[in-house]
């Protein structure tokens, strides 16, 4: 099995943002027609610009951003308003970027799973952001979520791009200090867990190629070493599994904060996964400010 020791870069599809670039892009000196004129700067307007409801938003067209001439230092919201949903219809297969490519789909926001049918031959990974893991009761985990899976839009997907990988994402949210304290002390608990993991895939291994996990976030403050511990049991459990001549991979979800996540972290955890998701959009936190500053990754 390939693992990607790169960072995945990731595309966040909560924002209806359509627009592509297409193959062999050069900002040509003169706007194609299938731009509209945007209007003057505020500094020299005569009149107050038009309300946002007054915009026409284009549909698709034939030609990328570049041709069109949208990608600007200083763009204005009027231009932003017209072209967003104005992607290239005949880039839809060509990739720009070739390194490995995960987007998440949430179920608040429908149009992600339209544009994901849209783009499928861009991505490498989809994480429908579905499911939650909870301890039950003693030795017993319950994943929840299962009544968001769509079939449906899965096969399609696959349908479209048969080398797309479907990894849900599943957070560990509102764990009680009991249940945190239980599975950090019992290695049964951690072998449940993991076992947890392992089955659920097993019941929907035509669906799922493996996972997403977000647990960094939610466990802060916990040993460091306990929760790698953790991560490689469920790991090992999910790349036992194999169908159709490949196996299932795993993916860490990683909080842009050296004190959660920092190289010890990966020296320890980069031969057991697959890849890792660096959540930069979690950056800024409270304060507006850059949501992927340069740094340690």
């Amino acid at each position: 099995m390939i693992r990607y020791l790169s960072f995945i870069v990731v595309f966040c599809l909560i924002l209806s943002i359509e627009t592509t670039i297409g193959p062999g892009s050069r900002k040509s000196s003169t706007r194609s027609t299938e731009k509209v004129t945007t209007t003057p700067s505020p500094s020299v307007r005569s009149t107050p610009p038009p309300s946002p409801s007054s915009y026409q938003t284009l549909s698709p067209a034939k030609t990328n951003v570049l041709q069109r001439n949208l990608v600007e230092e200083n763009t204005n919201p009027q231009s932003i308003l017209e072209n967003y949903q104005s992607y290239c219809s005949k880039c839809l297969e060509t990739r720009e970027f070739n390194n490995p490519t995960l987007v998440y789909i949430t179920p608040w926001n429908s149009h992600g799973y339209d544009i994901a049918k849209i783009f499928t031959k861009k991505f490498d990974y989809i994480s429908p952001v579905w499911f939650n893991i909870k301890r039950t009761d003693f030795e017993k985990y319950t994943i929840n979520g299962i009544h968001d899976i769509d079939q449906k839009w899965i096969e399609t997907l696959k349908e479209k791009n048969s080398n797309v990988h479907i990894v849900p994402r599943v957070i560990f949210e509102q764990w009680s200090t009991d249940d945190i304290h239980a599975l950090f002390q019992s290695e049964n608990e951690k072998q449940q867990l993991a076992l947890t993991f392992e089955k659920f895939l097993n019941e929907y291994t035509n669906l799922f190629d493996g996972y997403v996990l977000e647990l960094l976030v939610q466990f802060r403050g916990a040993s460091k070493p306990m929760l790698n511990h953790i991560i490689s049991d469920i790991a090992e459990h999910v790349h036992q599994i194999e169908y159709n001549g490949k196996k299932k991979e795993i993916i860490l979800a990683i909080p842009p904060y050296e004190e959660l996540f920092n190289k010890d972290d990966f020296e320890m955890l980069y031969e057991h996964l697959d890849g890792f998701s660096v959540m930069t959009y979690d950056f800024p936190n409270r304060e507006p400010g850059p949501i992927a500053p340069l740094g340690i990754y």
